[in-house]
């Protein structure tokens, strides 16, 4: 019961303690007795017994205190200015100075102070300083921390700043850095219009914006203009077929390492630099008075119109009213470069030198043309493999040691004289006149064309419209092969060239190509180890002096008949009381006897019944 009482009293005592504590806390604008520990909403505090939001924060409701906004920060346009630090207006609920168009908020010291003009000196940090919004706080070219245009933009002639102009887009002169691209300048066009373009030491790329023009020598791009810095180059391919910026055809590379343009023809140039002539055939030597000029090369001769022509080489173009000048090799001018004496000189082009023509049949120099002192002759391989000039082949060498025009067939020539006659199967030889004429050779006949063409051999093509005389070997034309006068009993002996009487059976021969033999079915053959003679063939056999198909299978033979009677593998046996010819061995095809030995069902089933039964009694 004691302890009962003492826990009451315990209870009690903890109740009137936090009656006390609850009591005393105080929300914002309630009084603060005991002191700061009364203020219990955050960021408050005990003022004058009175607690109030600390300077931060404002009052937004009894318990809840809210930090004020700084410069663009959130505020309470109902509330009131209050709810912004720095003596900031709530404008539109964000907290601006108090005329925002002409006053900036300095973080330095948090103020708002008045915007600065442009080029006007100002401090680095804080934003929006600047009157012209398209400005910024930097550094001029003195180092000075002043408003300045962006580097987007530029100071125009109301003195704003203005977007930078684009290449090629109009612009205003005498206005600096208007261009966009750091590279160019306001400068007048072909056109005389202001507009914004590259500087003179640049060129606009591919890309479209300003880049440094390219030295001499240096790679390129075809196709772009004005890239090159020397304004008398231009991109072309070198000798290599890379693209550079080169000297333009009209300039050349002076010692300077700049284009200068080319000399005239006849001015005074400078030794030892290539390509500085303007005319293509002239090159910078002494004249006659050990002046370096721009003179025509030694292989061309000044034209009356001032520029450098090529002279003539052998039978080239000349000036006569010029003179000898005008060719190459100390040619004569005739119209033509000529030898001094053209009917006893030819030109050797190996040397460039006139020599004296060459006589008939004296040793002269392939590939040089008119060397030959005969004009129907030419340089050409002699019987002996010299090279020699000899007659062209429409002409021969006559008696007097020229060559002359070959002579037509059946026209008179000069016995003696060889290839003479323009027909190559033709030669000089007496006519049934006894007239010496160009007649076709023994072997050769004249065709209806005029030519002469060769005579048939045996089995050969001749021409049965003109007769036996298209054969040789005395051979008969019938129906435009040569034959022998009567084919089925005569053959063609080809070791003596004459036709002669078949040979009959078991008579001597030669050979076999000759087809000698009278029976269609016999070759010419050895036999045994004596001579050729008529012999049937394997596919026949002899009687009666002839010679008869040998016979097929089951076909009547003769009882003791000759021994190839029958077809191999067969022989003649008794059938029925009849004498048939028979296969030995093997089975009949088509009448013939194939030589295979054929096994019999019966013999089979003998063979396997035996293996059968040995090895039943191995198992057994």
């Amino acid at each position: 019961m004691i302890m009962v009482k003492k826990s009451v009293q315990l209870v009690i005592c903890l109740l009137s303690l936090l009656t006390i504590e609850l009591c005393s806390a105080a929300n914002v604008d309630e009084t603060c007795p005991t002191g700061p520990t009364d203020c219990t909403v955050p960021n408050s505090e005990c003022v004058s017994g009175t607690c109030k939001c600390v300077g931060t924060h404002y009052k937004s409701s009894a318990t809840v205190c809210t930090s004020k906004g700084g410069f663009g920060g959130v505020c309470l346009t109902a509330t009131g200015d209050s709810t912004c630090l720095y003596s900031l207006k709530c404008t539109s609920d964000t907290c601006q100075c108090t005329t925002p168009a002409s006053q900036f908020f300095d973080t330095t010291d948090n103020t708002c102070k008045a915007k600065i003009v442009l080029e006007a000196a100002c401090a680095p940090g804080p934003t929006n300083q600047c009157v012209d919004a398209s400005a910024e706080c930097k550094a001029d070219t003195n180092n000075v921390n002043k408003c300045l245009c962006k580097t987007t933009h530029y100071k125009d002639s109301s003195s704003a700043c203005a977007v930078k102009i684009a290449l090629e887009a109009t612009c205003t002169s005498g206005l600096t850095d208007q261009c966009k691209d750091v590279n160019a300048e306001c400068k007048a066009d072909t056109n005389s219009a202001y507009k914004c373009l590259c500087k003179t030491t640049h060129y606009k790329d591919a890309s479209g914006a300003c880049v440094a023009k390219i030295v001499l020598e240096s790679a390129c791009a075809a196709g772009s203009t004005d890239q090159c810095l020397d304004a008398s180059a231009e991109c072309k391919v070198d000798t290599d077929n890379a693209n550079k910026c080169l000297c333009k055809t009209t300039h050349y590379k002076a010692s300077s390492g700049s284009c200068v343009a080319k000399i005239a023809l006849e001015a005074t140039c400078t030794t030892g630099i290539t390509d500085q002539c303007l005319d293509a055939s002239a090159e910078c030597k002494a004249d006659t008075d050990s002046t370096n000029k721009c003179l025509c090369k030694t292989t061309h001769y000044k034209h009356t119109n001032g520029s450098c022509v090529g002279k003539g080489g052998f039978g080239g173009v000349c000036v006569t009213a010029t003179g000898d000048s005008t060719c190459l090799y100390s040619l004569k001018c005739a119209d033509t470069c000529q030898c001094t004496t053209p009917a006893n000189q030819f030109f050797d082009a190996t040397d460039n030198l006139c020599k004296a023509k060459v006589a008939l049949e004296a040793t002269c120099t392939p590939g040089i043309t008119d060397q030959c002192i005969d004009t129907s002759a030419e340089c050409k391989i002699d019987a002996d493999n010299a090279k020699k000039c000899l007659c062209k082949t429409t002409h021969f060498k006559d008696s007097s040691g020229a060559c002359a025009a070959k002579i037509a067939l059946e026209a008179t020539c000069t016995p003696g004289l060889t290839d003479q006659c323009l027909d190559a199967s033709a030669e000089c030889k007496q006519d049934t006149d006894s007239t010496n004429k160009c007649l076709c050779k023994t072997t050769y006949y004249k065709a209806s064309n005029g030519a002469c063409v060769a005579k048939g051999g045996f089995g050969g093509v001749c021409v049965t419209a003109t007769g036996d005389s298209t054969c040789l070997y005395s051979l008969k034309c019938a129906t435009n092969t040569c034959q022998c006068t009567t084919p089925a009993n005569q053959f063609f002996d080809s070791t003596d060239k004459t036709c002669k009487a078949k040979i009959a059976l078991n008579m001597d021969c030669t050979i076999e190509t000759d087809k000698p033999c009278v029976e269609p079915m016999a070759v010419c053959t050895q036999h045994g180890s004596g001579p050729n003679k008529c012999m049937c063939d394997s596919d026949s056999y002899p009687s009666n002096d002839k010679c008869f198909a040998r016979k097929l299978h089951n076909i009547n033979c003769m009882e003791n008949g000759h021994v190839n009677e029958c077809v191999v593998n067969a022989e003649c046996k008794k059938v029925n009381n009849e004498f048939k010819c028979q296969c030995t061995n093997g089975a009949e095809e088509n009448g013939k006897c194939n030589g295979v030995t054929v096994i019999s069902a019966n013999f089979v089933l003998t063979i396997v019944c035996l293996i059968g039964s040995i090895v039943y009694m191995i198992l057994k």
